[in-house]
């Protein structure tokens, strides 16, 4: 989430990168809506300033009725002005979650059609079996089966590849213990402050990726990136104990919400794997 700060010193890079990325989010409704809290939050303080030096006035004696009145009508109008100061802090909170990154200037604009190759590789294979025409037919992998029992795009994976899987991960693990890596097994699922603070903020709700929980503040995850994230949430660290370096293995939850799996045939855009992940918390 950008802050707003930094929206109001780069202002026309802002409206530039939201436009460009295709976001209808109106950047100068963002900061009328901070201007708005900080009108409101001068008021609270204020409010609590002069509660301050009420209560120390009718400390040691009996306070003047005019005191005791003056002090009542504090607390309620700090209520309201409380309240309106939430309020104004959860509009511009969630209108700040719809603003994206900036671009960079050699971003190229468009769709795949606009991509700039970079580089290129070896040589480009023409002929090949489909990798899902040879798992099928070596019985390796059941979406049939899947969808009868969780829906389209889930999967079982069976003998040979069931095994090929667990191979290379003990072949990942083994690797990043070489390098130092602790190894864990995270938690499948995770608060929304979680959520948030990882930066995977869906920008409309069809658009959200996670699996929700209903009736708790949890969802599930779509990598051990985020309970990785969340780990040392709200802990200072010691620079001289940095870097700290995990491996988290887990199960991903994915709705691949939009059309992105619409065309992608096999093992790709599915709603569920697992995947070993590398972390690091280090200076920058």
């Amino acid at each position: 989430m950008l802050d707003v700060k930094f929206i109001r010193d780069n202002l026309a890079l802002v409206k530039k990168s939201t436009k460009e990325k295709g976001y209808k989010t109106d950047i100068d409704e963002v900061l009328r809506l901070d201007d708005e809290r900080k009108e409101v939050l001068l008021r609270v303080e204020k409010l609590r300033t002069e509660r301050n030096e009420i209560s120390s006035k009718m400390k040691g004696g009996k306070p003047a009725p005019e005191l005791i009145e003056r002090g009542k009508q504090i607390k309620a109008d700090l209520a309201e002005e409380e309240q309106a100061l939430a309020s104004a802090e959860e509009k511009l909170k969630n209108l700040l979650k719809t603003v994206p990154n900036v671009i960079f200037d050699d971003v190229p604009l468009g769709g795949e059609e606009c991509s700039v190759e970079v580089k290129k590789w070896g040589k480009n294979h023409t002929t090949g079996v489909d990798h899902l025409d040879y798992a099928t037919s070596r019985d390796w992998v059941d979406f049939e089966r899947g969808a009868k029992v969780a829906g389209a795009k889930f999967y079982y994976l069976k003998d040979g590849l069931a095994l090929l899987e667990n191979a290379l991960f003990q072949y990942g693990l083994s690797k990043v213990l070489e390098h130092g890596f602790t190894y864990m097994t995270v938690p499948d699922m995770v608060s929304s402050r979680v959520l948030e603070g990882c930066g995977f903020n869906p920008r409309t709700s069809e658009q959200s990726d996670e699996y929700y929980i209903e009736g708790e503040d949890l969802a599930m995850i779509a990598t051990a990136e985020m309970p990785l994230t969340g780990y040392h949430m709200d802990e200072i660290i010691d620079e001289d104990k940095l870097p700290l370096l995990y491996a988290g293995y887990s199960a991903c939850f994915r709705k691949e919400a939009g059309t992105y799996g619409k065309y992608t045939r096999g093992l790709f855009r599915v709603h569920q794997f697992n995947k070993l992940e590398m972390y690091a918390f280090c200076l920058p």
